[in-house]
C-alpha cells in the first residue's frame, strides 16, 4: 500500500485529501510543518508527497529544496493557488513532478496521484534491472544497458559464446547500437581477458593502408617501409582482434582475411614465412552482408566464415523499454563530467524522449544527453531542455480571443467549457491524440490535460 505524506497549513485541506486518498487504497499522512515534513521524508519511506506552497511563514519551495537533499529520488506534486503559478514552475525546475491548482476536484486529485504513482513505480523498476543486469560486473567501456527482451537475448548471447574462446563471431545492427559494446563484452567474459583486445574500423582506411595495419610488414616492403611493423593480428596475439565495418573491406584484402581465419597463420607484406597466431576474430557491420553477397560485393566463404556465431543488435526504436535505463546512466555520466547537479528528467521530457525514433540509436540519445547536460544547470531537465527534433512541432502561438456578452446574458461556467473543450479537441486532433504533445500545445500539465480529456470525453490514442 502506496504511503502518500500530505503538507498543508490549512486542516481542512489535509482532511480533504486524506479522505480521497484512503477511499483509492492509500496510506495517507499529513502534516502542516514544512519541517517535519523534510523529516518524515528523511526517516521513512514516502511514495509520494502533496506539498503545498504556502505554508504559513514556510516556502514550500525551501520545503521542496530540503526534501530533495535528503532523498533526491523523492516524488512530489504541488498545490498551488491561483497567483502562485510562477512559483510552481519554479518548483518543476527543483524536481516536482507536476502541480494542482486550488480549488481542485476529487477526481482530479486521483488521477494526478495515479500516473505519479505509475512514474515512481517505473523508476523503481528501471533501478532494479539496472542493479540485476547482468552485464553489470564488465568494465566501463563494455558496459551495456537494458532489459528489454531484444537486449537480453544479446546477453545470453554474449556469455554463451564467451565460453569458446575461438569461435567467430559476427555483429550485425545499425549504426550506434552498440555493437562495439557487444565485442568488448565478449572479450571481457572470455578467458581471453587480460589479454590485448585490438580494434580497427575496416572502411576508414584505404586498401594498401588496411592490408599492413592487420598483417605487418618487412623492412624494404615497398617504398616508404624503412623498417618492420608489427601487425594487429600479431599485437592481438593471445587475445581479441575487433574488425569493425567488415563490410567495407576491400575485395583482395577479404581474400587474406579468409586464409588467416582458415589458417590461423598471417604472413607479413614482403615476409617469407607464415607466422601463427592465435587470436578471437569479431566482426561487425551495418550492411546486409546477405544483399552484398547478391551484389558480388562480399566473398561468400568469407561470410559463412565469420558468420559462425551471429548476434544481431536491435535498434532503439525497437527496445523503446531500454530508454529509461540508458537515459539513467548518460545523465549520471554527464552531469558528474560537467560538474552539474542534474539530477533527473522530468515526465513530460521523458515521453517526448520516449516517442522520438532515435535514427541514430544509443550514439543519438548519448548525444542528445550530453548536450543537454552543457547546456542547463537545473536539477531536473525540462521538455523546453530537449533539442528541436525530439520535440517536434511548434508550440501553439497564442491568438486573440473575443466573446460578445448577449443582452439576455449567459452561463459562464458553460461558455468556459465550450471554449475549453473546444481547444483542447484542435489541439488533440493537431497531435493525434499524444498526450505529451498536447499538453505542451496548450501549456498545461499532463495530469490536468488527462482529466480534461477523460472529462470531455477526447481520446488519447499514443
Amino acid at each position: 500500500m502506496e504511503r502518500i505524506l500530505v503538507v498543508d497549513d490549512e486542516a481542512f485541506i489535509r482532511e480533504n485529501l486524506e479522505r480521497i486518498l484512503e477511499e483509492d487504497g492509500y496510506r495517507p499522512y499529513s502534516t502542516a510543518s514544512g519541517d517535519e515534513a523534510v523529516r518524515e521524508v528523511s526517516e521513512e519511506e514516502i511514495d509520494l508527497v502533496l506539498l503545498d506552497l504556502n505554508l504559513g511563514n514556510k516556502s514550500g519551495l525551501d520545503v521542496l529544496r530540503a526534501m530533495r537533499e535528503v532523498d533526491p529520488e523523492v516524488l512530489v506534486i504541488i498545490i498551488t493557488g491561483y497567483g502562485t503559478v510562477e512559483s510552481a514552475v519554479e518548483a518543476l525546475k527543483l524536481g516536482a513532478y507536476d502541480y494542482i491548482k486550488k480549488p481542485f476536484k476529487a477526481d482530479a486529485i486521483r488521477l494526478i496521484v495515479r500516473l505519479a504513482l505509475e512514474t515512481q513505480n517505473l523508476r523503481r523498476e528501471v533501478r532494479q534491472l539496472r542493479r540485476s543486469n547482468p552485464m553489470r560486473d564488465l568494465p566501463d567501456d563494455s558496459v551495456m544497458v537494458g532489459s528489454s527482451p531484444q537486449l537480453m537475448q544479446v546477453y545470453r548471447q554474449i556469455r554463451e559464446v564467451a565460453k569458446h574462446e575461438t569461435a567467430t563471431v559476427l555483429v550485425t545492427g545499425e549504426s550506434g547500437t552498440g555493437k562495439e559494446l557487444v565485442a568488448r563484452a565478449v572479450h571481457h567474459l572470455s578467458p581471453r581477458e587480460g589479454k590485448p583486445f585490438i580494434e580497427i574500423n575496416c572502411g576508414s582506411l584505404p586498401f594498401n593502408l588496411l592490408e599492413t595495419e592487420l598483417f605487418g610488414h618487412e623492412r624494404g616492403a615497398f617504398t616508404d617501409a624503412k623498417s618492420r611493423k608489427i601487425g594487429l593480428f600479431e599485437e592481438a596475439d593471445g587475445g581479441t582482434i575487433f574488425l569493425d565495418e567488415i563490410g567495407e573491406m576491400d575485395m583482395n584484402l577479404q581474400v587474406k582475411l579468409l586464409r588467416v581465419l582458415e589458417d590461423r597463420k598471417i604472413r607479413r607484406l614482403g615476409g617469407t614465412r607464415n607466422i601463427d597466431i592465435d587470436v578471437r576474430v569479431i566482426a561487425a557491420t551495418n550492411r546486409d552482408l546477405k544483399e552484398a553477397l547478391e551484389q558480388k560485393a562480399f566473398r561468400e566463404d568469407l561470410y559463412y566464415r565469420l558468420n559462425v556465431f551471429p548476434i544481431h543488435v536491435s535498434p532503439l526504436r525497437e527496445r523503446r523499454e531500454d530508454i529509461p535505463a540508458l537515459l539513467e546512466l548518460f545523465l549520471k555520466h554527464f552531469s558528474s563530467a560537467f560538474n552539474k547537479d542534474i539530477r533527473e528528467i522530468s515526465r513530460d521530457a521523458l515521453d517526448l524522449l520516449m516517442r522520438y525514433h532515435w535514427p541514430g540509436n544509443v550514439r543519438e540519445l548519448r548525444n542528445v544527453v550530453e548536450r543537454i547536460c552543457i547546456m542547463n544547470d537545473r536539477q531536473t531537465l525540462l521538455s523546453d531542455c530537449l533539442p528541436r527534433e525530439i520535440w517536434g512541432e511548434e508550440p501553439l502561438k497564442e491568438t486573440p480571443f473575443t466573446y460578445q456578452v448577449p443582452p439576455e446574458g449567459l452561463l459562464f461556467e458553460e461558455i468556459v467549457e465550450q471554449v475549453e473543450k473546444s481547444l483542447i479537441s484542435q489541439a488533440v486532433q493537431m497531435t493525434g491524440g499524444n498526450v505529451a504533445k498536447t499538453a505542451r500545445l496548450l501549456s498545461l500539465p499532463r495530469g490536468t490535460l488527462r482529466y480534461k480529456m477523460e472529462k470531455y470525453g477526447l481520446v488519447e490514442t499514443v
